[in-house]
């Protein structure tokens, strides 16, 4: 499953490991929002660090002059859900199609490798998860910024105590295999 080692962590240690990361911006405030009664969740800290650090550089990049960055963490018993907001310059409409594209990018060359949101979608889709991202860049539309949101288990279906063995029957014969899988 995509080499994720999975590990009980908190959420919000993930967060403040992927703020640590990134350089810092006199014009740019963080705001971190966090409403779940238990942050605990199961997923591999390591690369959701990544996933949130590529994120974060992105609305950070978005906002050459200044602006917020807004995250914001719900959750219940079965799923948490994190909300990245910026209020940068957004995404052109013609782009969001190709957002999940590899090698896609907005960026100047030599800027951007179009590899950052296709490794993300790859990573939270492998925690059973959903990306989604909604953006505006027409400022007579309302405000700009993107807000990409990131919805996954708090725990994954592997981990349940109550998880059945099943037994592969082999082909060529008629008799059940002993060999499990």
């Amino acid at each position: 499953m995509y080499g994720l080692k999975f590990r009980e962590t908190r959420i919000i240690r993930i967060i403040e490991e992927s703020l640590s990361k990134l350089p810092r911006h006199d014009s740019i405030f963080i705001e971190l929002n966090a409403s779940p009664d238990d942050e605990a969740v199961m997923m591999d800290h390591d690369q959701m660090v990544a996933v949130l650090m590529y994120l974060e550089q992105n609305a950070l990049d978005a906002m050459p002059d200044g602006g917020t960055l807004t995250i914001s963490v719900t959750g219940d018993e079965r799923r948490i859900t994190l909300l990245l907001a910026d209020t940068g310059k957004g995404i052109a409409e013609e782009n969001m199609p190709l957002l999940f594209t590899p090698f896609f990018t907005t960026k100047p060359a030599g800027d951007g490798s179009g590899l950052g949101l296709p490794s993300a979608y790859a990573t939270v889709k492998a925690h059973g998860g959903d990306i989604a991202i909604e953006s505006n860049a027409d400022a007579h539309k309302g405000p700009t910024g993107t807000t990409v949101r990131i919805s996954m288990p708090r725990r994954q279906g592997f981990q349940d105590k109550q998880a059945k063995i099943i037994l592969h029957d082999d082909e060529d014969s008629d008799e059940p295999s002993d060999e499990l899988y």
